[in-house]
């Protein structure tokens, strides 16, 4: 997932001033890069990335059964 994508997102579930407080930027940073007029936007990009890092976690399974799935979730 992109850094824009991922930033707006991030304002859809909270709110400007919240995602703001958490990257330690400005209200008006946040909305201008959020609407692509942000001169150079890069470091901010990557302080988001950094910020909400997405991970996967993998997991190992002796089935795609989704029933035997759940019971070996539940085990």
């Amino acid at each position: 997932m992109d850094s824009l994508k991922i930033l707006k997102e991030k304002i859809k579930e909270k709110s400007i001033g919240k995602v703001a407080k958490e990257l330690g930027l400005s209200k008006t940073t946040i909305s201008l890069v959020a609407r692509k007029q942000y001169p150079n936007p890069q470091k901010i990009y990557s302080k988001i990335k950094e910020y909400y890092k997405q991970e996967i976690i993998g997991v190992e399974s002796s089935t795609t059964d989704l029933i035997q799935l759940l019971k070996e979730i539940e085990e």
